[in-house]
């Protein structure tokens, strides 16, 4: 009886361990395969957003690495995300490679102008200077209305990529940008909340539960995803919870996020031994009255401070007026501008993590007048004007010598900040769009009362071509800065002003530093104006993104041009080692007269000797010099449907082709096919097409007989005159002369 009585113990006991294995089975190891189950099937059909910070990419042949468009989706929710620049870095780190990264925001990116006024753009040009012998990667991961919530989330992806230093600019946004504490996509206001979804969000699963959720809120309300319409600012669009008084909760804790954040990217570094050079903030005080205003028990109204320290600036005692400025600064309830507290939470952060500290508010305030910061340097309420990003790049480019991280710099090619401000590619067209830009932002909320209807750029009347551009590359999404640049390039061009078009092929370099056909077409440029030493310069820049056969080309017929043969020969022998049939027979006569020039008789024999058939062609042949013609990847495919078009004789769908061409890229090839057609059709379209491209085609008979037959046909015997001689010269047997020369001397009698 004992015995079957242990006996159903025992029956019972295996039961309960049963029981409980299959609850954890059903409970946990169920759920958890499931959810995996899930997770890779999402994966798989590639659902949701990729948000990782960077992503490859092949250029030129070559691994790279660059900022990810689209990781913006992350941090809003509610608006419309915004994106990184154009930074690029090689996947695999050079060995005399030197890595920056900087972190920020708005200020970072450069607004109000383009990409090519970045600091860090200023920055990797006079660091590569000062140590020609390192290769210097500044790369940019900042964004517009991002905050410490984005530099804490991405800090580790930033350390993978074996960075030698971080530059921290960013603080402003701690309210209004995403997950900001008072911003529309604020995500509640606990900070492990906060942190949990972002690195949820990591997860496809995660984000289908997200977007199921959201989605069917938004089936039941009027919330959806915000396009800001033109008369808005994304200022007005972000702001939730406007008004934050000094030393409020909100205000406090937005502070104690900001701190903790930072907190975690300093240690993070540290810890990989990056060394971090970490910014304080700088603001408009002086010419920026606050932009809300509310009395308190224990401070006065911001408005009334700031009108004190206009007061105690009257009166010269600008200490004093400094004090109340800034005073006034920390008490505007509406906080676009960062406060005196979070830059003593930088001072602190920086000597508890060992950062070099960057003193960038005494900087600005030793370059403005009796120290107060205001329209002197800073566009509008936060960002600096051209002068101020200079300033910028100076205050880091200076720490980072002092600091000794990278090493000692060449003194020879050392160039102080001001002759990068003089020589740098800022265009009236650069000017003149941040100038709209800044008066778009001024026009509505919070510069204006949220009643007032910020029309501005609806109602703005341009007064010329400048300011027309500017307009459009403000308006347009398709029609951006850049293309802007190029079209009026194109328009100083046709109007007989090379130097103003190379200034805007300077600033499209600074805004796509890594796009070869920009340095070729400004080289180019430079080249037809005979200026070759300025135009070397841009190749040999070139250069270093891609050994292209074509600049390799170039390089050596400006040396030769120069009489410089021994350095014309490297280059012309790498052409023939990349591609030996590319313009053979002119570039082994250029290789021949150059080992002659320089006293090597012997390897000049020698390339003779070994293309004797080739040198001994008739005269006729000979002198008609090849045309070399590059057609950028962008318009390839289109210029050869156009191609095809013309030997099928669908003339109509060629043109078409040619004018889309040549609004993306304009080449001289597309030009040259657009006289003809427009020479065939009798339309004096024709020569405006043809006199273009004369610079590339002048050594080609056949082109010269076209244009002296056009100039004639459109009566410019002037001209015709002028190009006549040229045709003799190259092709004396041409059947045609004797005709032009006859028509040319009726008219002239």
């Amino acid at each position: 009886m004992k015995n079957s009585n242990k006996d159903k113990e025992k029956i019972k006991s295996i039961d309960l361990k049963k029981r409980i294995i299959f609850s954890f089975i059903l409970t946990i190891i169920f759920p958890a395969v499931f959810l995996l189950l899930v997770e890779i099937s999402l994966r798989i059909v590639n659902y949701g957003d990729d948000y990782s910070l960077f992503k490859d990419f092949d250029l030129y042949g070559k691994k790279y690495r660059a900022c990810n468009r689209e990781f913006g989706k992350k941090y809003f929710y509610n608006l419309p995300f915004t994106t990184p620049n154009n930074d690029i870095f090689l996947k695999e780190k050079p060995k005399n490679g030197f890595r920056i990264f900087v972190i920020g925001s708005s200020t970072a990116v450069g607004f109000p102008y383009s990409s090519g006024i970045m600091f860090s753009r200023i920055l990797q040009a006079r660091l590569q200077d000062s140590y020609p012998v390192k290769q210097f990667e500044v790369v940019n991961t900042a964004m517009t209305a991002i905050n410490s919530y984005t530099f804490q989330d991405k800090i580790d992806e930033i350390l993978k990529e074996k960075p030698d230093a971080i530059l921290i600019y960013g603080g402003q946004n701690e309210f209004y940008g995403g997950f900001g504490i008072s911003s529309k996509d604020a995500f509640g206001t606990i900070r492990w909340i906060k942190l949990l979804h972002l690195n949820l969000l990591e997860f496809k699963t995660y984000q289908l539960i997200r977007n199921i959720i959201f989605g069917t809120q938004r089936l039941f309300t009027d919330k959806k995803i915000s396009v800001i319409p033109e008369n808005e600012t994304l200022m007005q669009a972000i702001a939730a919870n406007r008004d934050v008084e000094y030393n409020s909760k909100i205000y406090k804790l937005a502070h104690e996020h900001y701190k903790k954040n930072m907190s975690t990217v300093l240690r993070k570094a540290r810890n990989k031994g990056v060394p971090v050079f970490f910014s304080e903030l700088i603001s408009n005080i002086r010419d920026l009255p606050p932009f809300g205003s509310s009395k308190s028990n224990n401070y006065p109204p911001a408005n009334e401070v700031y009108k004190q320290a206009l007061a105690f600036e009257k009166e010269g005692d600008f200490e004093k007026a400094k004090t109340y400025f800034y005073r006034a600064k920390d008490l505007d309830c509406i906080r676009f501008r960062a406060s005196e507290d979070l830059n003593k939470i930088i001072d602190e952060l920086s000597k508890e993590f060992g950062t070099y500290l960057i003193p960038m508010k005494s900087l600005f305030e030793e370059h403005s007048l009796n120290g107060l910061i205001g329209n002197n340097l800073i566009t509008e309420h936060v960002h600096p004007n051209i002068d101020g990003y200079f300033l910028m790049a100076d205050a880091f480019y200076s720490s980072l010598v002092n600091s000794k991280v990278i090493g000692k710099i060449d003194s020879l090619n050392y160039k102080p900040s001001e002759y990068y401000r003089r020589h740098w590619g800022f265009t009236q067209l650069d000017s003149m769009s941040s100038e709209l830009l800044v008066h778009k932002i001024k026009s509505g909320w919070p510069f204006m009362p949220e009643t007032v209807k910020n029309n501005f750029i609806k109602d703005y009347k341009p007064k010329g071509i400048i300011d027309s551009l500017a307009l459009q590359s403000i308006r347009y999404e398709g029609f951006n800065l850049e293309v802007a640049h190029k079209f009026l390039a194109k328009y100083y061009i046709l109007h007989n002003e090379p130097e103003k078009a190379f200034l805007e092929y300077n600033s499209i370099m600074k805004i796509q530093p890594y796009n070869l056909e920009n340095y070729i077409d400004a080289g180019n440029l430079l080249f037809q104006s005979g200026k070759y030493d300025e135009a070397l310069v841009i190749f040999l820049q070139a250069l270093k993104i891609n050994r292209d056969i074509y600049l390799l080309n170039k390089i050596g017929e400006i040396y030769s041009n120069k009489k410089d043969f021994g350095k014309a020969i490297p280059y012309y022998e790498e052409v023939i080692k990349m591609d030996p049939n590319f313009r053979k027979q002119a570039i082994l006569g250029l290789l021949l007269q150059a080992y002659k020039e320089t006293g090597n008789q012997a390897k000049a024999n020698e390339i003779f000797n070994n293309n004797r058939q080739l040198f001994s062609q008739n005269a006729s042949n000979a002198e008609k010099k090849e045309v070399v013609l590059r057609i950028p990847p962008d318009v390839r495919k289109i210029i050869e449907q156009a191609i095809k078009c013309l030997q099928s004789g669908n003339i109509d769908q060629a043109l078409s082709l040619l004018n889309k061409a040549n609004t993306i890229h304009e080449t001289t090839l597309e030009n040259r096919f657009l006289g003809d057609i427009w020479l065939k059709r009798r339309d004096r379209k024709a020569l405006y097409y043809l006199k273009k491209v004369y610079s590339d085609y002048s050594t080609d008979p056949d082109y010269l007989n076209t244009l002296c037959y056009a100039s004639i046909y459109f009566k410019e015997y002037t001209y015709a005159k002028k190009i006549l001689p040229e045709l003799k010269q190259l092709s004396p047997n041409n059947p045609n002369i004797p005709a032009f020369e006859k028509k040319i001397s009726q008219e002239n009698k």
